[in-house]
């Protein structure tokens, strides 16, 4: 697949930022979508002139639909959408916001439904391109604490193990990379991690993990991704 331009939700901090980076010091135009237009336009000028912002909240489809053709129209083709925007919590359920609750599963569960609906028409128009979808290994199994973050991160792959069947026959590829502890600014102050924070993996190596699916053939389906500090098991 000749890949050129990339959407990446999320994209102002943490592992988006790192994805963000790598991708556009190898070459690739990355249009970065969050909310935070400061983070935003502190990454532009890491970008190498490859990095543009564009300031999109996830929950919002007008606000995809409008970046998504204004990319297409000025820049052409969306070739890749990874889904990366998240929020977080790490909280006894019978403890946590219902607002809170309602904001996650919106953020992480729905934007990532959004933003991928309204990429499909051009990717199955076109008859190729790929998704990436940034879980967690939250998603693969239960884990005490991260009970609403849990169901949002099992939706994002409930949504591409059905939806990777669907456009298959398209050439449409889909991914979803399930991260164990990551050393992010999500977890800052809200971290029920009881292991070594020193041993979590890198938001660099999250973004080597991209970087490597990007350069694969798309004769070859790369369903899922499970990939977590030494000192943990999942």
């Amino acid at each position: 697949m000749n890949i050129k331009n990339i959407v990446l939700t999320g994209a102002s901090r943490g592992i988006g930022e790192s994805i963000a980076i790598k991708l556009a010091e190898n070459g690739f135009n990355v249009f970065g979508f969050a909310r935070n237009s400061d983070r935003l336009n502190s990454l532009v000028k890491k970008g190498q002139g490859r990095i543009f912002a564009y300031q999109v909240d996830v929950t919002k489809p007008d606000q995809i639909r409008k970046a998504y053709e204004e990319i297409e129209t000025n820049h052409g083709p969306i070739d890749v959408l990874i889904n990366n925007a998240g929020i977080y919590q790490g909280i006894e359920f019978y403890k946590q916001d219902i607002n809170r609750i309602s904001n996650i599963i919106d953020t992480n569960l729905k934007g990532a439904l959004f933003c991928t609906r309204l990429i499909l028409p051009y990717m199955i128009e076109r008859k190729k391109g790929r998704i990436i979808n940034i879980s967690s290994v939250s998603g693969t199994r239960g884990i005490p604490l991260e009970v609403a973050y849990g169901a949002s991160k099992h939706g994002m792959i409930g949504m591409a193990d059905a939806l990777a069947q669907e456009v298959k026959p398209y050439g449409v590829l889909i991914t979803t990379i399930c991260p164990g502890a990551v050393d992010t600014p999500l977890w800052q102050g809200d971290s029920p991690y009881h292991g070594d924070i020193n041993e979590v993996t890198k938001p660099e190596e999250i973004a080597e993990c991209v970087f490597y699916l990007l350069n694969q053939s798309d004769r070859t389906i790369f369903k899922r991704i499970i990939l977590f500090p030494r000192n943990e098991w999942h």
